[in-house]
């Protein structure tokens, strides 16, 4: 199976229902069909073949989704980007992962100069959105090429996918995927969620990532995604009534702002099954806000480019199920348990033994999904598979039901006296202050202790707290030896492109003159 014979099941049941709409227009099944096999014979006119890496700049349109599509069913791997990351980060995507496509969006023109310098394996370079005088559009390059079915198959076992991690502690690793771990990706996806009429999915977070699994997985159930090119937090509830919205993906800073913001109060939030949460932690106290605004509605999931999306997966069900019973609320602060795609998820400590429900170590898995190693780096491939295992590097543990509790990040622990301290129960505890909207957690040197905490917080708009009483609070909550020392009012959190925040960046101030970094 591949990916676009699962997204173009819509196609076959349901031709003339949309497919994709909003930035860069509607597309019903049967004209994304036709435009896909045209740019999969395209690129094959061409001399690409399988395994050459393509990769797409651009905000999220159809054609966006539609080129990621056509050069996935030409057999090429897919080398993601995201349009917010930093040039030297997109440059060094393209070309450590020598790649020979690219399709751009108009808003990524002023790159194109630097690309082409930086990146000498590149073949065609294409403009699917507006013009750009140094390249043709998509409609020019296309010509009159056939828009009929392919008449070749892609090997599933092939390179489908060279992903770029998150980046969130330094330069971004590219991994190795196959076709057939995408595919898998998206069934996965059909495990999860159930409809009795076909979805309408607002993407609001990068299609380029996580995102784009999501939109990809509506496929299967004829669904409509929606797309979105700028997160706009107004538009976004406008476009959840006015279009009957029924899932969306966002990260927890946007369901945040989400619910913060004055239009929410009156706003139609009747038509959606599913908010899915992922890429950084959902505060407990937001999950009860969010299930008490919205319905039993809300789902989180888990996932890395490593491993795929989703990995495991907390239903609205079990959801609103802790919400609603005291005995249950610990649940809120798990992920889920392992989805389809998981043949097994454990708990390993740091000699490799598999550890006991309610016991803390990394968690580790195994599936169809993993990529099969970073691109040259064989000293990374070997330590992120020890003992047979994927290492996530992610702290957590399981419980005797099966749910997994992630706790931190492994890079993220601080060692404060000889004890080890997690950042993510001490930001529990700061979200539950009604003045916060998000905060990040950080270990600063300290003569004494080694490492101090502190709390990097964002407050809400027009909400004021000072230092002295959010550590009170939190002192109440987590006792002293976990409590921040100290706290900085930020007014936005440092964040990647999907949205995860950027605890080096917040380090580095206090950690530069030091010859050593924790975490």
């Amino acid at each position: 199976m591949h990916i676009a014979d699962l997204f173009f099941r819509g196609f076959r049941h349901h031709p003339d229902r949309l497919a994709l709409s909003g930035e860069g227009g509607d597309f019903t099944y049967r004209e994304a069909y036709a435009q896909t096999n045209r740019i999969a014979r395209r690129l094959r006119e061409a001399g690409l073949r399988n395994g050459d890496r393509f990769a797409v700049l651009s905000p999220n349109t159809g054609p966006a989704l539609l080129a990621m599509l056509g050069g996935l069913r030409a057999g090429m791997a897919w080398s993601n980007l995201n349009m917010r990351a930093a040039l030297p980060d997109i440059l060094h995507i393209l070309a450590a992962g020598k790649c020979n496509v690219l399709f751009f969006h108009e808003t990524a023109a002023g790159l194109l100069a630097a690309v082409r310098e930086a990146v000498p394996t590149l073949r065609e370079v294409v403009c699917i959105g507006g013009t750009d005088p140094t390249a043709p559009t998509l409609a020019q390059w296309l010509g009159d090429t056939d828009d009929g079915p392919l008449d070749f198959q892609v090997p599933e076992h092939a390179q489908g996918f060279q992903g770029a991690t998150g980046g969130t502690t330094g330069r971004s690793k590219l991994t190795i995927g196959s076709h057939r771990s995408i595919a898998t990706s998206i069934l996965a996806w059909t495990t999860c969620l159930h409809f009795d009429e076909p979805p309408v999915n607002l993407a609001v977070a990068p299609i380029t990532h996580a995102g784009g699994f999501v939109a990809l997985g509506m496929g299967p159930f004829s669904g409509t995604t929606i797309m979105m090119s700028t997160p706009d937090v107004g538009a976004m509830i406008d476009l959840i009534g006015q279009r009957r919205v029924s899932v969306l993906f966002l990260p927890p800073t946007l369901i945040y702002m989400m619910l913060a913001h004055p239009k929410a109060a009156d706003a139609d939030f009747s038509s959606l099954r599913y908010l899915i949460a992922a890429a950084s932690p959902f505060a407990p106290e937001k999950i009860v806000e969010a299930v008490g605004r919205l319905g039993p509605v809300v789902c989180q999931a888990f996932g890395q480019t490593e491993s795929g999306f989703p990995t495991t997966f907390l239903s609205p069900r079990e959801v609103a199920q802790a919400v609603s019973e005291p005995t249950l609320r610990h649940r809120l602060l798990s992920c889920g348990r392992p989805t389809a795609i998981v043949d097994a998820m454990e708990i390993m400590d740091e000699q490799g033994r598999l550890l006991a429900p309610g016991e803390t170590g990394e968690v580790v898995l195994r599936g169809p999904t993993l990529m099969s190693g970073y691109l040259d780096d064989d000293a990374a491939s070997a330590e992120i598979s020890q003992f047979g295992w994927h290492h996530t590097g992610d702290i957590g543990r399981r419980d005797d039901d099966g749910y997994f509790y992630i706790t931190d990040r492994k890079r993220d622990l601080i060692i404060s006296g000889g004890f080890n301290i997690f950042p993510f129960e001490v930001e529990s505890a700061l979200m539950k202050h009604p003045a916060v909207m998000d905060c990040a957690v950080i270990g600063v040197p300290d003569e004494k202790w080694g490492e101090a905490v502190k709390a990097c917080v964002q407050l809400k708009p027009g909400a004021q707290a000072q230092a002295t009483e959010l550590i009170d609070w939190a002192r109440q909550q987590i006792g002293s030896m976990k409590a921040p020392k100290s706290v900085d009012f930020i007014e936005n959190l440092p964040r990647s492109p999907v949205g995860k925040v950027l605890k080096r960046e917040l380090r580095a101030p206090y950690w530069q003159t030091k010859t050593r970094s924790v975490g």
